[in-house]
């Protein structure tokens, strides 16, 4: 039995930068969509990509001898187990393994009966994701919007069927408050914090199928938030329509820094100030 955290979410929600700061920690290693490179063919695709080690796919000690390792496996079970096997060879029995497959859910069925599964359920501002999806895509904020519902709301009940335990956490608050976050989230998955995880780009992961950021030096010094859509005046014509959406926004983003109202918001709260104006002023 290995020790896997896995994130779940939609895709552009940080699951790259997330999956790089866990890998930071001695111990620990983040290998991407690992789901995405049991296929041959998708696989084959993103082996031309330089991993989040800084070497080509094909010179990585993780990936070079996977395509030798799946031959002849037949199914996810087998490759999975084969992986996980090679990963323990290069890094050690007790190696934790990151795998940020998203919403494959037999994959992740197979997982959680057969090993020890720590799963994050990541999510990302409605208005932020929306918004960024549009502007890789062209494709109208407003199907995004109702994409963005309707998925999360899906995986939601998907995971819940399966009987699996998770840890909401929001882009926005690992973004805003990265220590507090990671903190919140290596003791939940029972792996030591190490201030090192506020520094994606000193990571011990291997992703070769994650967003580009893998790449970007700017983007691996820290947590940084994408705040075009503040700036967006199609996103204020369409604040009618994300009113309806503040509620399940609040709950899957927000949930570890609002303890129960504004009044208690992490760090900025009027309760946070009033404590401590009656013992220092």
């Amino acid at each position: 039995m290995s020790k896997i955290i896995y994130i779940a979410g939609l895709g552009h929600s940080g699951s790259t930068i997330l999956d790089m700061s866990l890998g930071t920690i001695p111990g620990v290693v983040g290998v991407g969509e690992l789901k995405t490179l049991m296929d041959d063919h998708s696989r084959n695709k993103h082996y031309t990509s330089v991993c989040s080690c800084g070497k080509p796919a094909t010179e990585c000690v993780v990936w070079e001898k996977v395509p030798e390792i799946m031959q002849g496996k037949e199914n996810d079970p087998e490759k999975i187990e084969a992986f996980l096997a090679h990963l323990k060879y290069i890094s050690g029995e007790s190696v934790t393994m990151v795998d940020s497959s998203k919403n494959s859910y037999q994959y992740l069925r197979y997982l959680h009966e057969n090993h020890d599964l720590k799963m994050i359920f990541l999510t990302r501002d409605v208005r932020s994701w929306s918004y960024s999806r549009y502007l890789s895509t062209g494709k109208p904020i407003l199907y995004f919007l109702v994409r963005w519902y309707l998925e999360n709301l899906k995986l939601k009940v998907r995971i819940r069927k399966m009987g699996i335990p998770f840890l909401k956490v929001g882009y926005e608050e690992l973004s805003l408050y990265p220590e507090h976050l990671m903190k919140k989230i290596t003791r939940y998955a029972a792996i030591p914090y190490d201030p090192s995880v506020l520094t994606p780009g000193n990571t011990g992961s291997h992703i070769i199928s994650g967003n580009v950021a893998r790449t970007d030096q700017q983007k691996r010094a820290a947590w940084l938030y994408d705040s075009r859509w503040m700036l967006s005046w199609r996103m204020m014509l369409l604040s009618p329509i994300v009113t309806f959406l503040h509620g399940k926004n609040k709950k899957y983003v927000y949930s570890n820094i609002m303890t129960g109202s504004m009044k208690d918001f992490h760090l900025f709260g009027t309760r946070r100030k009033e404590a401590l104006s009656k013992t220092h002023n």
